[in-house]
């Protein structure tokens, strides 16, 4: 599991991501998809620190958010102590109810490393669907992103949160071409005025993926493909998957 997600960076990255991203922007891009799909009860897998979670909870009969890092969650319920939430490893749980949608949001698919990672990942998730559930989520698309870092192996992320100035600075390189596995070590940075006080900085490997091999593995798993949306975010260019299940 990348620091970023451990007890001495998650607060950074409460605030840096919160920074980068429009979390009400993506509660209504999912949101969105669910409601066209009739969804009430919502499974989020990566919920992370909970910036979804408040409004799924608010707008849909019943939430869980699903997490790895216990810190990420203790974060998740100081900001919504009402909120829904567990620990657990997406490749590998099981849950007493199930939901008619499960959501892996801010593109945690890319933490899958193996083909057996995404593969028991989506074969955990249809045992907790109902019989006609629906499956979102989204991946960095391998065939925009491995062509971007090797123009720019180092980029630099700035933003502003709570009036406070933050930097990442981002360096990658492809790890195990075959596989898509890229390395990422990233330094993170508050700026007051001309100097950086460094926050902290972690190394991580992470996997982008086709849309070919996610279509494959969703069909073993017992999905099909609804629609595929190209979307781009602050940093990575991505495609969302809708599927469905269908046995």
């Amino acid at each position: 599991m990348s620091n970023l997600y451990g007890q001495a960076l998650s607060k950074v990255f409460d605030k840096v991501y919160q920074g980068f991203v429009d979390y009400k922007a993506e509660y209504l891009f999912y949101a969105d998809l669910c409601q066209a799909n009739n969804v009430k009860s919502i499974l989020e897998l990566g919920c992370g620190t909970g910036n979804l979670a408040i409004n799924f909870s608010k707008n849909f009969q019943e939430y869980l958010g699903l997490d790895y890092s216990q810190h990420m969650l203790s974060l998740a319920r100081e900001k919504f102590p009402d909120g829904n939430f567990i620990q657990g490893d997406m490749r590998n749980f099981n849950l007493d109810k199930k939901f008619d949608i499960a959501l892996i949001t801010g593109r945690s698919t890319s933490y899958l490393l193996t083909n057996d990672d995404i593969l028991n990942t989506f074969k955990c998730i249809h045992t907790v669907l109902n019989r006609k559930g629906y499956l979102i989520f989204d991946c960095i698309d391998a065939t925009r992103f491995i062509p971007y870092i090797t123009e720019n192996p180092r980029v630099i992320h700035q933003c502003m949160f709570e009036d406070i100035h933050y930097s990442r600075t981002s360096e990658w390189y492809v790890e195990k071409k075959d596989q898509n596995i890229i390395n990422w070590t990233s330094n993170y940075f508050r700026l007051d005025g001309s100097k950086q006080n460094l926050l902290g900085n972690d190394t991580v490997s992470f996997k982008v993926y086709t849309k070919s091999a996610i279509k494959s593995t969703l069909n073993i798993a017992g999905f099909e493909i609804l629609k595929i949306i190209d979307r781009t975010t602050y940093a990575f260019d991505t495609f969302v998957i809708v599927a469905k299940k269908t046995k």
